[in-house]
């Protein structure tokens, strides 16, 4: 059932002094006489209006509480005055517009949109003028003495969209498209709308829909279980009774935690659309003007990351996993519990809309490690298509390709370089090689036995045709010459994949209401990926079949994620669920690492 915020709204100077109903139009009298009448409004939540086949959700109570409701008047888009001076108004258009409710019956102030009622404001101007649009917008505050153009709502004023236990969310005017392309940002206001007596008022009462500015996302596991088998092992020799076994262990991923990525803590105040938007180019139908609602906007551009305003808001170590956060900022949810008063805590956000594109779309981030059954920690590592567990089992397997190769002279002896001659190095900086990735990790001689200016005392060498020389080709054997040799190891060593004491990330791109079509699977469309408002996006986690990334860097939103590369046979995935659900509901499935 439909749930309304009935508004008893008093204007003076809209009717004649007869107290008759308003019928003549929009035609200006200039009697300089201040009349009254009265407008009746029901505001509902859009999440109240839905299509056949549509899912909804009503959402938390917090989410559908109001503190302020401002209403706005406008004659064709210009203002119009509702203020009153000395008895006196002056002409529509000059004056501020807008008038507040004041809600009541609770000690906090605080209401739910589905159930305010009777909140009467009295506004003035000249007899026979009235407007002929109002516009709704609660808990957010205008410029007291500022007249607003409907332009100004539509695109002037960007507001923040993040939540808490202080704010409430801003909420306006549902905006769509009607059958000939006409953007309805505002609701009409005809002459029968307007009555000189309040009971005839209530009676007719103008219908104001209203969404919120905001998104929701939040994370949660189909089963409430955050640890996941991967169904992936790692097979290693080991030493089993003195005997060297290939031995299987399985992988598991344990969920720790999720942020975002490209998220915009605005929205326009008003929902901005395009009516000549093709439901084929977007992939589905965008609009639903017998519902009053659109499910498609124009958003903000990506903000420059700022203290402030960082998307993504994880803090990092260096130098091994370079990128790996130590913090996150928030829970992985129960699915079972999801739009429940025992929502998991702190399992969503709320953010501003984005249709920005895949690239720079909304992402969801998860942080997890990589575990065995028993829940210790598994440093997975991967060269040449081979799988190690630790990373000294990695160092181990590059020594081995290399212990014919480079030599440390100890005394008159030379020896091969062995494991603990090596370590790991982030790729992804400056000094890396061409070409090494910011997943990858590359080899370079250990800092751990380096001394002050040299190196192995006797310096290192290559075996050339069966002669030991200097690595550096031009210098003394006696030079020291560590520079040279991690050159070599730079330029010759494949580099490999650490999963640095089993931390990992997985990522999620947010995915819209678009389809692309069975018979033309390679052809995107627009609204695939994005977030708009008024949605619930809930990633559901169903199922994980991949190691996931060891680095990702997101202190910058123009990076984009990306799973390291490894052979097509060892190429691994991750099946997520993903179900876009929403004050208006859409289940879409997600394939990751595919």
């Amino acid at each position: 059932m439909k749930k309304y915020l009935f508004l008893a709204i008093a204007l003076l100077g809209l009717a004649s002094c007869a107290k008759d109903d308003l019928a003549d139009g929009n035609k200006p009298i200039h009697s300089g006489e201040v009349e009254e009448s009265y407008i009746a409004i029901n505001l509902a939540a859009s999440e109240n209006t839905r299509a056949e086949g549509d899912k909804y959700i009503e959402g938390a109570e917090a989410e559908r509480a109001v503190k302020t409701a401002h209403f706005f008047f406008f004659k064709d888009g210009a203002p119009f005055p509702v203020n009153v001076t000395n008895n006196t108004v002056t002409s529509p258009g000059g004056t501020i517009n807008h008038l507040s409710a004041s809600l009541s019956g609770s000690t906090s102030g605080m209401k739910n949109v589905s159930d305010i009622k009777d909140v009467v404001l009295l506004i003035s101007n000249y007899k026979g003028e009235f407007p002929n649009q109002i516009v709704a917008v609660l808990n957010w505050n205008p410029e007291p003495t500022q007249a607003y153009y409907l332009s100004e709502l539509e695109t002037a004023v960007n507001i923040a969209t993040k939540y808490d236990s202080t704010d409430y969310f801003v909420m306006s005017n549902a905006v769509y498209a009607t059958t000939d392309k006409k953007i309805m940002n505002a609701t009409p206001l005809t002459a029968d709308n307007i009555k000189t007596d309040k009971d005839a008022a209530l009676a007719a009462p103008v219908n104001i829909y209203v969404e919120r500015v905001a998104a929701k996302v939040t994370v949660t596991t189909a089963n409430g279980n955050t640890k996941i088998d991967l169904n992936k092992p790692v097979s290693t020799n080991q030493l089993v009774g003195g005997v060297n076994t290939l031995v299987e262990t399985k992988v598991y991923a344990q969920l720790l935690g999720w942020e975002l990525h490209n998220d915009i803590p605005k929205s326009y105040l008003l929902k901005q659309i395009n009516p000549n938007w093709e439901d084929a180019a977007l992939g589905f139908a965008w609009n639903d003007h017998l519902w009053y609602r659109s499910y498609w906007a124009t958003s903000l551009l990506l903000p420059t990351p700022s203290p402030e305003e960082e998307s993504f808001k994880m803090s990092y170590t260096t130098p091994l996993p370079a990128g790996f956060a130590t913090e996150y900022g928030f829970a992985i949810g129960n699915n079972a519990k999801f739009g429940t008063a025992d929502e998991t805590s702190k399992s969503f956000t709320y953010v501003g809309e984005n249709t920005n594109g895949k690239d720079q779309g909304t992402k969801v981030i998860l942080k997890a490690k990589l575990v065995n059954e028993d829940g210790d920690a598994l440093e997975i590592a991967s060269w040449y298509g081979n799988k190690y567990i630790g990373e000294k089992d990695l160092r181990t397997a590059v020594a081995n390709t290399l212990k014919y190769t480079l030599f440390y002279k100890s005394g008159d002896n030379y020896v091969g370089i062995e494991p603990d001659d090596l370590m790991c190095v982030a790729g992804g900086t400056a000094d890396a090689p061409d070409g090494v990735k910011a997943n990858e990790v590359y080899f370079q001689l250990s800092d751990t036995k380096q001394g002050v200016g040299e190196y192995r005392d006797g310096g290192w060498y290559k075996l050339v045709d069966g002669e030991y020389k200097p690595v550096a080709a031009d210098s003394n054997p006696d030079v020291y010459s560590v520079d040279a040799t991690n050159n070599y190891l730079k330029t010759y060593v494949q580099p490999g994949i650490l999963y640095k004491n089993g931390e990992t990330f997985y990522y999620v791109d947010i995915k819209h209401l678009g389809k692309r079509l069975p018979s033309a699977p390679d052809t995107a469309v627009i609204a695939e990926y994005g977030v708009v408002r008024n949605h619930i996006y809930n990633i559901i986690i169903n199922s994980i079949g991949g190691y996931g990334s060891p680095i990702y860097i997101g202190n910058s939103n123009l990076i984009t994620p990306e799973y390291p590369q490894v052979p097509e046979a060892e190429e691994s995935f991750v099946s997520a669920q993903v179900k876009i659900l929403s004050w208006r509901l859409v289940d879409q499935l997600v394939d990751i690492q595919k």
